[in-house]
């Protein structure tokens, strides 16, 4: 019992510790946009001095995070594109168009024109007599009952 008290005290705390760590990195990271927008902005106004130029830099490890440039999405588009085919118009893919209906290559009448294979078919070639219906039951059963 005293084990497990010492440890979730000790879990508790580190969550914690957790949460500050990650509360101060989050503000640190939006001084520095803010910072970043605010010489950005004055870049564009011309209303900065040399020194704010020379004091801002863009780090080299932000810069490699940068979004794919448009050769890059280009080659990427072209890869997914031969892999999987061109996106296209999918809502009449399967429609049958003028030489899709002419053409009859793929029919085999060795394998179109023989009936087809159920589990129904095969109960009523298995010799069993189909079941008669509601209607004829009933005939049967008055049928029977005037024999008596």
């Amino acid at each position: 019992g005293g084990y497990q008290a010492v440890v979730s005290t000790q879990s508790r705390k580190m969550k914690k510790l957790g949460k500050k760590v990650q509360h101060e990195v989050l503000k640190q990271r939006q001084q520095d946009k803010k910072q970043v927008m605010d010489t950005v902005k004055k870049l564009r106004k011309g209303m900065t001095d040399q020194e704010d130029i020379d004091n801002f830099e863009i780090n080299e490890e932000e810069e490699k995070q940068r979004p794919l440039s448009i050769k890059e999405m280009n080659r990427k588009r072209k890869a997914k594109e031969s892999k999987y085919g061109f996106g296209g118009k999918k809502k009449y893919a399967k429609t049958n168009t003028a030489e899709s209906y002419k053409d009859v290559s793929s029919f085999s009448s060795r394998i179109h024109s023989k009936p087809k294979k159920s589990a129904k078919n095969e109960k009523r070639m298995a010799g069993k007599p189909q079941r008669p219906g509601k209607n004829r039951r009933a005939q049967i059963k008055s049928n029977k009952g005037k024999k008596k």
